[in-house]
């Protein structure tokens, strides 16, 4: 995701050269006269401090939970990918993996009194990784789907959409999604978002749209991570992304208006925390002490301090709804 670096080098990239357009193309949908496509200076303002969950409580009953080889370890080791800002990330010059999913799992650690270490994983690995026994729990802003729900075990904690991102005056004038039938649209590697674009059989698929409307489908393009989705965008080798809508509202925030949302967001599901299906009781742990950071507001705090929405009332195991 977008460190203040990363902003700063896609605005160098010429992520506002996008006012620009073919003689005789209009603005779409999305587009506007020149002043309104200026992009803004990229965002001064500091991300947020890590959300103080020391004075999170322990419950005993539910750190009972946790299966004895993981006490034995003294510590939760959570997976994540920290590309995707404001859910976890790192900022530039740091190791340190920040962000909600970060400040959440920690204060779930506090809850089941197991300390939490985060370590840095590429995405479409953490699912196969946590199946190999090298993680505890996968964080890394997982829609929980009933595919995913075959070979691990998922904790709800969020609802969250999917946006489409393009740069600044929306050149191809995309405000649907049918509209990104034949362009070159991107996503990271392992998520939803790429199957969508590559599936005629998942939910929400473009490829099924695109060919019910008599189009061509996206020309898909996958990348490691979500930063090298955003650098691809503002050099103009894609004509879009898809993303979670956090992750988009983020980066737009961040480069300066640089990028824009288009369209409205769409295929709303939950967010989990993946859990080994031999972990036993670890995710009836994990989803007590999620409801229990609900109940007390702890949770609400978290999302507040990264300003992230979509929070839900009810945390369920395995909550996929496709």
């Amino acid at each position: 995701m977008l460190t203040a670096l990363c902003a700063a080098a896609l605005l160098a990239a010429g992520c506002g050269a996008t006012t620009d357009r073919p003689e005789g193309q209009d603005s779409g949908g999305g587009g506007g006269d020149s002043a309104e496509c200026t992009p803004g200076e990229p965002s001064t303002v500091p991300d947020p401090e890590p959300f103080a969950v020391d004075g999170v409580a322990a419950d005993s009953s539910l750190g009972g939970m946790v299966p004895a080889k993981v006490k034995a370890d003294s510590k939760i080791i959570v997976a994540t990918d920290a590309t995707y800002a404001p859910n976890e990330y790192t900022l530039e010059g740091s190791d340190e993996i920040i962000g909600m999913d970060v400040d959440l799992g920690k204060a779930v650690g506090k809850v089941l009194g197991v300390e939490v270490e985060f370590v840095n994983a590429s995405f479409d690995g953490i699912l196969a990784g946590l199946q190999a026994g090298r993680y505890e729990l996968g964080m890394s802003s997982f829609t929980d789907t009933k595919e995913r729900e075959q070979t691990v075990d998922f904790v709800t904690y969020l609802e969250a959409g999917t946006s489409t991102m393009v740069r600044k005056c929306n050149p191809k004038g995309i405000e649907a999604n049918e509209d990104l039938c034949g362009l070159k649209v991107g996503a990271e590697n392992g998520t939803t978002q790429l199957d969508q674009l590559t599936k005629p059989e998942a939910e929400g698929s473009l490829v099924k749209v695109c060919e019910e409307a008599g189009k061509e489908p996206p020309v898909a393009q996958g990348f490691p991570k979500q930063t090298d989705v955003n650098a691809a965008l503002a050099a103009n080798r894609i004509d879009a992304y898809l993303a979670d809508s956090p992750v988009v509202g983020y980066a737009v925030k961040k480069t300066g208006e640089a990028f824009e949302k288009a369209g409205e967001d769409t295929d709303a599901a939950p967010y989990g925390i993946a859990i080994p299906k031999a972990a036993g009781t670890m995710k009836d742990a994990v989803q007590g002490a999620v409801q229990k950071l609900i109940t007390d507001g702890t949770y609400q705090d978290i999302l507040d301090n990264w300003g992230v929405g979509g929070g839900i009332d009810e945390s369920k195991i395995n909550g996929a709804i496709y």
